[in-house]
């Protein structure tokens, strides 16, 4: 190694990945390093694997920690000056250090909103709704409690809470019972996450109660695993933890480029990504087969100037109606599900006829050439004329 040429630096990063917020966090952040920066990149696991020799070893030039570790860790990174970021830990201790570190969080209040939103559009008949806590008092599931309520108290819809901290599983699930079997039908139901969303299903269909169309339900995180294995697949708001691991290596690297800025921490919010809809809140008036329609209208008109307004005509339906379906099933608006299927037909437009740009451009009755490769940038995030494969 060239005198001059600084050496790498070392990162630990502090991650569980037995789920799924785990796992795509941390391919998040492999993504964001394999792009940018050259660190080497150390991990463990949290709890008893992230301990305090950790932090006052001297081994690691930062630390992005997504789950805590032993108290006497924690207790280090409060004290310690090498530059850390945490996702999602809400820790006395560290929470009042101000030197080189970064908070990142979940936008839990967008969650809750985003659920109470989605039972509202599934069932306008909704006589009462409800909110099931985490078995333990976390600060995330009140957050999401919060928002969730207030959102119905705008619809004017009553709302209720469920909570049993500290009970066992079958405590938990007999109070459950109980709490359900007394609220008002239809309802609809948002769960912390997909664990307690499955709680409620397997409760509600043991006790003869019909999810979805008496009481529709919502979770977090959309955890396939959970989902496939619960008798009504789980409608779930997902939150972008991908990006959350991708911004932790963008605050680490801006740590590392101000090493003496002063001041309150730098704190990032980042907003849910979508909310995916299955079985448990697909409740009867949801018109699927519109849905299906529309996207067979769309692949098999992409290479026209197809518009909205084109779609809900054909469909014979309102564009207000369509839209609000659309967006519903399939997370995407109309524009941008006929903009996917235009440059899925550029791709092959390029690969198998060997067309030039300007060419597909006129083909698939694009503005221009320039408008083409903008918007192919944009979604793929590589040209059109480079593109290999």
């Amino acid at each position: 190694m060239h005198k001059d040429t600084p050496p790498r630096r070392r990162i630990l990063a502090v991650f569980s990945l037995k789920d799924k917020a785990g796992r795509d966090m941390f391919s998040g952040l492999l993504q964001a390093m394999s792009d940018r920066f050259d660190w080497e990149l150390h991990m463990t696991e949290p709890d008893k694997g992230f301990a305090e020799q950790h932090v006052t070893g001297r081994r690691y030039d930062g630390f992005i920690v997504t789950m805590p570790g032993t108290s006497q860790a924690m207790q280090a990174l409060a004290r310690s000056k090498t530059p850390t970021v945490l996702v999602d830990i809400a820790d006395p201790g560290v929470a009042r250090r101000t030197d080189a570190i970064s908070f990142i969080w979940t936008d839990n209040a967008d969650i809750g909103r985003r659920g109470a939103e989605h039972l509202l559009s599934r069932d306008p008949r909704l006589s009462a709704c409800g909110f099931v806590h985490e078995l333990e008092n976390r600060f995330y599931s009140r957050e999401r409690e919060t928002a969730f309520r207030h959102r119905m108290k705008e619809a004017g819809v009553d709302s209720d809470t469920f909570q049993a901290f500290g009970a066992s599983g079958d405590a938990f699930r007999a109070n459950l019972r109980d709490w359900l079997r007394a609220l008002p039908k239809p309802a609809g139901v948002m769960a912390v996450s997909d664990m307690r969303a499955e709680d409620v299903i397997n409760v509600c269909l043991a006790e003869g109660i019909d999810v979805p169309n008496q009481v529709s339900v919502v979770g977090v995180d959309d955890d396939l695993a959970i989902s496939a294995r619960s008798p009504r697949t789980i409608s779930s708001v997902l939150p972008d933890f991908f990006e959350l691991g991708r911004q932790s290596v963008l605050e680490l690297d801006f740590l590392f480029r101000h090493p003496n800025r002063g001041g309150r921490p730098h704190e990032l919010v980042i907003p849910a990504k979508t909310v995916v809809l299955r079985q448990s809140s697909a409740t009867a008036h949801l018109n699927v087969t519109l849905v299906e329609h529309a996207l067979s209208f769309i692949r098999a008109r992409a290479s026209t100037a197809l518009r909205a307004d084109d779609v809900a005509r054909h469909l014979g339906r309102s564009r207000p109606l369509v839209e609000r379906e659309f967006k519903e099933i399939t997370g995407q608006s109309i524009r941008q599900a006929i903009e996917t299927e235009r440059l899925k037909l550029a791709t092959q437009l390029h690969r198998r006829e060997h067309l030039s740009v300007r060419e597909i451009a006129v083909r698939l009755n694009f503005t221009s050439a320039n408008q083409l490769s903008r918007i192919y940038k944009r979604h793929f995030g590589q040209s059109l004329s480079g593109r290999k494969d």
